[in-house]
Order: structure tokens, then sequence, then C-alpha cells
């Protein structure tokens, strides 16, 4: 207790982002997979694409801020059946993250250009939009999570629940954070029962790619 008083916001951050480092590599070990640590997130999205198999596939992108993952998203899945929607208020998170990322960091105001037609917004609060939205229709459904909050990763993950079929990719973009996305994760794991195997991560699973498979006996 004594050193804590001592400890920075920030000095505190980085162990716990450590300690949900090592939860991660414990669970991971659990589960008896040898998922390949590549170079950055762009080289786990590689991985990703070719993992796609439809020829209509559905890209949902829950944060979306200036568009870069997008952008890469929209340019590497050709078909001209292929979707992409970006969900975002483009007003910042929502509450505060981290010590440098607080209420209001990543605030763009509106969202980016992209000139293709494929690629559509649905903007606002996730516990808004989400309930609203309906998806179209698709063969295949990938998922990138990158809206930082515990919050808004399990409003994000419990809406996808009932969505997800064998074969759906889900990546994470901000994993590391034990009190946020890798706690939405693991609650979310133990609360649906749903097979989520990992393929693929950047940074010892700082980003991290999931492919949802089949329940045993189910």
């Amino acid at each position: 207790m004594a050193l804590g008083g001592h400890l920075s916001p920030g000095a505190l951050t980085r162990l716990t982002n450590a300690l949900g480092g090592l939860e991660q590599g414990r669970w991971v070990a659990d589960v008896g997979r040898r998922v390949p640590n590549l170079p950055d997130r762009f080289a786990v999205f590689d991985e990703a694409v070719r993992r796609v198999r439809g020829t209509r596939p559905l890209y949902l992108e829950f944060g979306v801020y200036r568009g870069r993952t997008l952008r890469y998203w929209a340019s590497h899945l050709e078909s001209p059946d292929a979707r992409f929607v970006g969900f975002d208020s483009f007003e910042g998170l929502p509450e505060d993250w981290q010590p440098n990322a607080q209420a209001g960091a990543f605030s763009v105001g509106t969202p980016p250009v992209l000139d293709d037609e494929r690629v559509s917004f649905v903007v606002g609060w996730f516990d808004e939009t989400l309930p609203r939205y309906e998806p179209p229709e698709h063969d295949q459904l990938i998922v990138n999570v990158d809206c930082d909050l515990y919050s808004s990763t399990r409003c994000v993950l419990d809406w996808l629940a009932p969505r997800l079929s064998p074969g759906t990719l889900v990546y994470f973009d901000d994993l590391f954070n034990r009190d946020h996305q890798w706690r939405a994760l693991r609650e979310w794991l133990d609360g649906t029962g749903k097979a989520a195997r990992p393929v693929a991560m950047a940074r010892w699973g700082h980003h991290m790619l999931f492919e949802i498979g089949h329940v045993e006996g189910g």
C-alpha cells in the first residue's frame, strides 16, 4: 500500500497493462495454441485477409478515428459485394481510458472521407446506434474492435454474440489493458461459451485476431 502511494497514474497504468499481458499469455497457453507474433497490426490484418473466404464479406469497425484501418480493409477486399461500416461518435472517448487518453480524446468531429461507395458510417454512441442497426446480407463477418473502453467493448460484444458464426473474424486493437478490452473479452467468453481461438497477434498481444469456431458438443 505504501509503495502504491508513490506511483504516478501512468506507472499504475503500465503495471496494469503488464499484468494484462501476463494474463493473456497464460490464457493462450491454456488454450494450447501457438499464436504467431507478427511485426505490427497491419501484418495481423494481412493474416485476416487471407482468412476471408466469403464473396460478400461484411466488415464492421468500432472506433474509426481518422479511418486509416478502414481504408486498409476497403483496399484489400476488392469484391464489389463487400461492405464496410464504421461505427463512431467522432466526438472522442465518452469516459477516461488512460492518463494520456481521457474523455474527449480522439475527437475528430466528422467521419473521414473515403472514395468508396461500399463504405458507410453509423454515427453516434454504440449503446444508442447498435440496437437499431440491422447488418446487410453477408456471407462472412469481420469485426475490428478498436473502441478502447471496457463499457464500449462490452456493448459491442454483447450485440455481436447472436450474430457470430464459425469463420467470423474478430480483431482487438488494444487488448493489453487488463481493465478494459481484456476484461470485457474474458467476461464475455466466460458468459457466452463462445469458441474464439487466437490465430495471430502483434506486440505480444496488444493487437490480437480471433476466429470464431464451433463450440464442442454444439
